[in-house]
């Protein structure tokens, strides 16, 4: 008997070796971003063994990555189904559940999800990824008194405001959507999940960040009551306009400033600062160093940056290169006008 068993036990072994190294090389192409090789590779795998929760759980989260939420889900619900130990890989699948339903709108599961996860707390990554999201996406006793009003394009959650004063307000930032996206043409995914807080220091201390602020991946805006019509909203929009493969602040935040639908004179803005500092205009520095300079100038100067983007170039090309925001592809885009460009935008806000 034991001259049968050896044998038989020394393939087993290989056999679970060569799978637990396959899987290894999964999660090293999963790491790297590589999403659709992850997927075609393990789908085979999983065909041997349906069960697996590694590999259900790399299919799953790269579905989810890839923001294929509803192919996602039938993965990741396996996972935990199937990780008996309670272990890491049922936590990232309680968490990245959280986020499928709620961007495929299905809030109360989203929630469901997200409180197993930090329920399970069986890494503390995935637990504080979890809270923190709960945090942003709503699902905390902080909002319960929240009243929630949608509207086409909108799922508002209002922390203080009457409702004659909520019609307003809603009525307002519908308008500025379609103004906007009249030029981003994005198809975004969901409502935009837009919190109206009354109070700054309730979301300093709740949210610990300051207003406002976008979470373009979730279509989830943060803002003051009296905080611009569009910037924010803007960043979700425009985020969707194209494929995202990098941003830079002089563009990112230039764009939110240039479709704020603010009157502000942000040329008098800019020139005031520089005259008051004795300081001059730098483009490519200032692009490829944004968080060297007080927001004071750079906010206001990459709105003026951004339109006279697109006045020069034009709309289809501008979203031709808004997915890379690097100087660089700018380059490629704009060709050698770009240079050409900024020494005139330059010379008009130093002189």
């Amino acid at each position: 008997m034991k001259t049968i068993i050896t044998p038989i036990f020394v393939l087993l072994s290989l056999i679970a070796f060569g799978q637990n190294n396959a899987i290894s090389d999964l999660w090293k192409l999963y790491g790297a971003r590589d999403f659709e090789s992850a997927i075609e590779k393990a789908k085979p795998l999983l065909n041997n063994d349906p069960n697996n929760a590694d590999l259900n759980l790399i299919i799953g989260r790269a579905y989810a990555d890839k923001s294929d939420y509803q192919n996602a889900v039938p993965y990741l619900l396996t996972t935990t189904e199937n990780d008996t130990d309670n272990s890491w890989r049922k936590a990232w699948a309680y968490n990245y559940l959280g986020t499928c339903y709620f961007m495929l709108q299905k809030y109360e599961e989203a929630e469901k999800y997200l409180n197993e996860c930090i329920k399970l707390n069986a890494t503390k990554n995935a637990t504080n990824d979890a809270y923190g999201k709960s945090l942003r996406l709503g699902y905390n006793e902080f909002y319960n008194s929240w009243k929630i009003v949608e509207t086409e394009h909108f799922r508002f959650h209002f922390q203080k405001m009457d409702d004659e004063d909520i019609a307003i307000y809603t009525s307002v930032r519908e308008k500025a959507f379609t103004k906007i996206n009249g030029f981003f043409n994005s198809a975004l995914p969901k409502k935009i999940d837009f919190f109206v807080w009354e109070s700054k220091e309730d979301a300093k201390s709740v949210l610990k960040a300051n207003l406002g602020f976008a979470k373009p991946e979730f279509s989830v805006v943060h803002s003051h009551y009296q905080q611009t019509k569009g910037h924010e909203m803007t960043h979700v929009i425009s985020n969707y306009s194209t494929t995202m493969l990098a941003k830079t602040g002089l563009i990112n935040e230039g764009t939110a400033v240039c479709f704020d639908q603010t009157t502000h004179d942000k040329e008098k803005i800019v020139k005031g600062w520089l005259k008051a500092n004795s300081k001059k205009v730098a483009i490519k520095e200032i692009w490829s160093n944004w968080g060297a300079y007080p927001t004071e100038l750079t906010y206001p100067l990459s709105g003026l940056f951004v339109k006279a983007l697109i006045d020069k170039f034009g709309q289809e090309k501008f979203i031709a290169f808004f997915g890379d925001q690097s100087y660089e592809h700018a380059k490629t885009v704009f060709g050698d006008e770009l240079d050409k460009f900024i020494d005139t935008f330059e010379g008009k806000i130093n002189s």
